[in-house]
């Protein structure tokens, strides 16, 4: 009789326990999904905050907003040389005229030096006297922009 109500109690000592740990564990799980959510909402803002941006260069662009957008793009990649989501690629269609050279630029920011030297390659070319087209294109998992479309059409540019 006494070897039985010592194993009740040590019973229900294994019970008591795997309740505490149980009530501890889910505890644990609402407190991992509030600041979860928290953190995520901070994210959106700064998706929105690196969104915006490049936001106001979106559509018809004269020369000199093109080369501005490309110094910041070339900040970027000094800023965020760690983040690589957060890295921009620019893609610029026609950005020589056909008689002088090459037709399309593509960088792709994986090499950070040399991005730099191309994308101020690419800033040295753009003439001030054209218009320009900006398209943006995002992640679909980030929602972050990750590339600059720049389109330039020699019949769209400015007359002196």
């Amino acid at each position: 009789m006494e070897n039985a109500s010592k194993a009740l109690i040590i019973a229900g000592a294994i019970l008591l326990s795997i309740l505490i740990i149980a009530i501890g564990m889910y505890i644990y799980t609402s407190s991992h999904n509030s600041i979860s959510e928290a953190g995520s909402q901070i994210s959106e803002q700064e998706k929105t905050s690196f969104n915006q941006q490049w936001n106001t260069y979106e559509g018809a662009q004269g020369g000199n907003n093109i080369k501005a957008l490309l110094q910041k793009v070339i900040g970027n990649c000094n800023t965020n040389a760690q983040e690589e989501q957060r890295l921009v690629d620019v893609v610029c269609s026609r950005a020589k005229s056909i008689g002088s050279g090459q037709a399309n630029i593509n960088v792709r920011v994986d090499n950070i030096e040399d991005s730099i030297q191309e994308l101020t390659t690419l800033r040295n070319i753009i003439e001030a006297r054209h218009t320009y087209y900006v398209q943006l294109d995002y992640d679909p998992q980030t929602s972050l922009v990750n590339k600059i479309i720049i389109k330039y059409e020699e019949s769209d540019s400015i007359t002196r």
